[in-house]
């Protein structure tokens, strides 16, 4: 019955306007990427413009971040509740409101404010374009549709640093938040006109205030932790321990709470369903090593390197590119080839990407990294097409609002996850080899007796005292010794993170139901 009805409204082919359709859900998502990562560059304007420190102004970043987790998974049910287009397109606004309030902050506490509602309304763009994207192209072409989408939501972070760096530098930080408004504004219109709403909406019987709360509490306090995580108290009674019983408590009680009332605000016996499950694990682990990488990139490229920010955008924009050729190419060819053999293939790439970035070092030419930048980008591409299709393969097409919406939950939460993990392992592993090579500088060994005489040599034919040589010598040797150990913590991490990803790939054998281009999605459970 809900096949038929599906074909009765827009046919075999699918909605007539489908494709003007995913190019404006795919601005929307765009946007909403760009807008995530083009402040990066811009904190630095920012803290001297706000009077503020870098651990205040770093919740301009996480206060977007923190909004963002929170709303993914009421998405599904807000827009049960609301409409699905009416929904879309109230997120829209708030998002591009938000943006033009966030460049006319004069305070630090106003644009957190205007970044957190930024990042309410973006936290819903993601999830529900795909959403209407699954409903209005027709099986066959669901490879094809979310590769273009998948475009925009890929290329918009990594310009964000690119685009933030140029805006920054001829205009003024503001100008990072008004640049996406007339898009924004364009998008909003263009959804009025030819976005359709749901054609599978249920009407919401009970609002669950209850679940909302809990699952608010969950999230923020988990999302805190990850956040703040080296600043808190972690004894008895102290304050991170008081977050983590508060976080358990809560997501407990969420469970059991959403596994047994008849409304919930998030659907969680969609887990029921195994390959939707792995699906969910497998772009958990993805987005961990692969936002983990993302975060320690741009270290390594400007603290170790020596490149500015507007050269590390465009250093990095090969990952871009990659990723939407990759995508592109897969969309094509998805509904011809075993979506394992792609996602097995894309992980082949990314691996050996993962080896290149091994062997970077501060004194790598800059030439040399195109090409393993650009191999990173298709290896993710290649993932993103199948796996995604795979997720909603054994779906109801009424569960696939739900099913994007702790899909994309579970990306944000491994992106965070990645962003701290990365963090640690770096500031853990440098400290280590910083101590292993200062241990190995001692006055009795031969080669650090030659080097410390030339360092000093050099320094006396430059007209300093000796005592200044000497001085000047241990400095270099230390400032050596420090560049050496970042750049073996980089190698290592590379690896860690290249490797880790591997650890997913039993999850394959259980996505069993392959998507089947021969029938309609209400006919995929």
């Amino acid at each position: 019955m809900e096949a038929k009805q599906q074909q009765n409204i827009y046919g075999e082919d699918g909605h007539p306007l489908r494709y003007l359709i995913v190019a404006v859900v795919t601005l929307a998502s765009f946007l909403e990427g760009l807008d995530a990562s083009i402040i990066t560059v811009s904190l630095p304007d920012m803290m001297g413009s706000l009077d503020a420190s870098l651990e205040q102004i770093s919740w301009v970043s996480n206060g977007y971040l923190l909004a963002n987790v929170i709303i993914i998974p009421m998405t599904g049910w807000l827009a049960q509740l609301f409409g699905r287009k009416r929904y879309f397109n109230g997120s829209l606004i708030l998002f591009t409101v938000s943006s033009l309030m966030c460049g006319m902050s004069g305070s630090l506490t106003e644009i957190i404010i205007w970044r957190v509602l930024q990042g309410m309304g973006g936290g819903a763009l993601v999830a529900t374009a795909q959403a209407i994207i699954y409903e209005v192209f027709p099986p066959r072409e669901h490879a094809r549709a979310m590769s273009l989408w998948g475009l925009g939501l890929m290329v918009g972070p990594a310009m964000g640093p690119a685009i933030g760096g140029y805006i920054t530098g001829i205009l003024s930080w503001p100008w990072i938040f008004y640049v996406t408004v007339p898009f924004g504004a364009l998008a909003v219109v263009m959804v009025s006109l030819i976005v359709p709403d749901s054609a599978y909406r249920e009407k919401v019987k009970k609002i669950d205030i209850q679940g909302l709360l809990l699952l608010t509490f969950a999230i923020g306090s988990l999302q805190y932790i990850l956040v703040e995580e080296g600043s808190l108290d972690w004894g008895f009674m102290g304050n991170g321990s008081n977050l983590a019983v508060l976080c358990a408590a809560s997501f407990i009680m969420f469970v059991v709470r959403e596994l047994n009332i008849p409304y919930p605000i998030v659907d969680l016996r969609i887990l029921k369903n195994v390959q939707f499950t792995a699906c969910c694990l497998f772009s958990f682990m993805q987005a961990l090593c692969t936002l983990a990488i993302v975060f320690v990139t741009p270290m390594l490229l400007i603290d170790l390197m020596g490149f500015s920010a507007l050269e590390t955008g465009l250093i990095m924009f090969p990952v871009a590119a990659g990723t939407g050729l990759s995508m592109y190419i897969a969309g094509k060819v998805a509904h011809r080839i075993n979506p394992y053999v792609l996602i097995l293939a894309g992980l082949g790439i990314f691996f050996f990407a993962m080896f290149k970035y091994s062997t970077f070092s501060f004194d790598t030419p800059k030439a040399d990294l195109y090409m393993p930048f650009l191999l990173r980008g298709i290896g993710l591409g290649i993932i993103f097409v199948p796996l995604n299709a795979l997720a909603v393969a054994d779906l109801r097409p009424e569960q696939q609002a739900n099913a994007c919406g702790l899909l994309n939950l579970t990306r944000q939460f491994g992106s965070g996850v990645g962003i701290v993990i990365a963090a640690t392992i770096l500031g853990k592993v440098k400290a280590n080899f910083a101590l292993l090579l200062a241990n190995a500088v001692v006055p009795t060994d031969p080669t650090s007796i030659i080097t410390m005489s030339n360092l000093q040599r050099y320094f006396l034919d430059q007209g300093v005292s000796a005592d200044t040589a000497r001085l000047y010598a241990l400095k270099v040797i230390e400032y050596v010794n420090n560049a050496l150990a970042s750049s073996l913590a980089f190698d290592r991490i590379f690896a860690i993170f290249g490797i880790s990803l591997a650890c997913v790939i039993p999850l394959l054998l259980f996505m069993r139901k392959r998507p089947d281009p021969g029938k309609r999605a209400a006919a995929g459970h």
